[in-house]
């Protein structure tokens, strides 16, 4: 599988805001492919900031769910994130998995 570049990265201010539920699975956030979909998103969104902003850096995954589509899978993750070495967010991803 391909992962698209459609990121999306937000600071989580509001907490535990609910995804609708149609169609969305918990997924293990310790799988070794869930691994790989998040540094994909940080490392996408890392590409795409001002030279004047910190780029991330993964702390961990907190959670997330996968959507099965037509053409792939979407997900949704919330991840934890520093900057600049003490500054740790939360950050929403959200990124489409694609076959090749």
């Amino acid at each position: 599988m391909k992962f698209q570049s459609i990121v999306v990265m937000l600071a989580s201010a509001a907490k535990n805001q609910a995804i609708p539920p149609e169609g969305w699975s918990s997924i293990q956030v310790n799988d070794p492919h869930v691994t790989d979909i998040v540094n994909f998103a940080v490392t996408e969104f890392n590409k795409r900031i001002s030279i004047y902003i910190s780029k991330l850096k993964l702390v961990k995954v907190i959670n997330g769910e996968s959507q099965v589509l037509v053409g792939g899978f979407n997900y949704n993750l919330t991840i934890s994130a520093s900057q600049r070495f003490t500054h740790i967010h939360n950050y929403e991803a959200v990124v489409l998995e694609k076959p090749s």
